[in-house]
């Protein structure tokens, strides 16, 4: 199984770096040497140096931080420890759009990875931190939610999504079913859960595992993205990335003051159903407007090498600002498609029915 995605088409370069290693022009063939042969292995080989060469410029883009990050405007502090890595805001949208060949968005803050893997390799996983000032959330309703109605009513949202999906040129989302029903911590103020998802006519399906963090002002997501044979793995690190990050004091759950604050028109169903980067779903019922985030890998990388040509391929990813911009107001027009259609979406909410199992 091959997951590797596009890396970097547009990467964040300084102007001298950038022109330092823009490539020479090609030089002129010399006599004979269009008709010299070139067997499919040589073929192959160069193809697959100019992709390791690709990688290696990705990978050294990137940032990694470890210890105390701050994430100031969330007023949440990351306690990041040696099994993992955080790349901030750039990188991750470096990660997600350039890498990933998700819809260009800036709501990620920024994601965590585990320490002995790049996000190019092919089975990496990682976790989109996304902050949302929603208001204080009560989970006055978390005992009472059927989560089989609920992923029912998330299905008929998608519908209608998809089609906004399908008409920016974004394969549409299935949702296949629960990986695992969602769990909530009244006591740590901490809910996740984890849904089975097809992108398009993928045969891998994709595993989105999901975790919010219960705050004063809003609500701390963490928004796993791997594939979904890789569930257990998932289970077995969440434990460890859900201590990663805390509300700084004055901000956490139990400070909120009902007599100042502001408290959100949604509890706990319409988390789930689309609030805070649940998925592209509007959960009207349950009084949530938002749009919410929903994250792909696709193996595009082979892809664009087999179409442009690992010369062209480096080209542009070194080109330059003709590229750049090039790239830059393709994203803004399928920025502004993806934009489109998206609110005033009908959504069912969520029924009563037995309370989730204890974490």
């Amino acid at each position: 199984m091959f997951r590797t995605i596009v890396v970097g088409s547009c990467l964040v370069l300084s102007p001298a770096w950038a022109i330092a290693q823009q490539p020479a022009a090609d030089p002129a063939p010399s006599p004979g040497a269009a008709d010299a042969p070139v067997s499919e292995e040589e073929a192959a080989a160069a193809q697959a140096a100019e992709i390791e060469k690709a990688k290696a410029a990705f990978e050294a883009s990137l940032e990694r931080r470890t210890g105390k990050v701050t994430m100031a405007s969330a007023h949440v502090t990351l306690n990041v420890p040696d099994g993992f890595y955080f790349l901030d805001r750039s990188d991750a949208r470096d990660v997600l759009v350039d890498g990933w060949g998700n819809p260009p968005d800036s709501q990620a803050d920024g994601m965590l990875f585990p320490a002995d893997t790049s996000p190019i390799d092919e089975n990496a996983w990682g976790v989109v931190l996304t902050f949302d000032e929603t208001g204080y959330i009560s989970d006055e309703d978390a005992s009472k939610i059927d989560y089989d109605v609920l992923i029912e009513d998330m299905r008929d949202g998608q519908t209608e999504e998809n089609k906004a999906r399908v008409k920016a040129s974004y394969p549409p989302i299935t949702i296949i079913g629960w990986a695992a029903k969602p769990r909530y911590d009244a006591a740590a103020h901490k809910l996740y859960w984890a849904k089975e998802l097809q992108f398009g006519d993928e045969p891998v399906h994709t595993l989105n595992y999901d975790m919010r963090v219960l705050g004063r002002k809003g609500v701390l997501s963490l928004n796993f993205v791997a594939a979904i044979e890789q569930l257990p793995e998932i289970e077995s690190a969440s434990p460890r990335v859900l201590a990663i990050p805390e509300f700084d004091d004055g901000f956490r759950y139990q400070d909120f003051n009902a007599a100042t604050d502001e408290k959100a028109d949604f509890g706990i169903a319409g988390l789930i159903a689309g609030g805070a980067a649940g998925g592209l779903l509007l959960a009207k019922k349950t009084g949530l407007i938002g749009i919410a985030l929903l994250f792909l890998k696709k193996a595009w990388f082979l892809v664009v090498m087999g179409l442009a040509g690992a010369g062209a391929f480096l080209r542009k990813l070194f080109g330059g600002k003709a590229y750049k911009a090039e790239v830059s107001t393709q994203e803004a027009e399928e920025k502004k498609a993806l934009s489109t259609d998206f609110f005033d979406k009908p959504a069912s909410g969520a029924s009563s029915g037995e309370p989730p199992p204890s974490v």
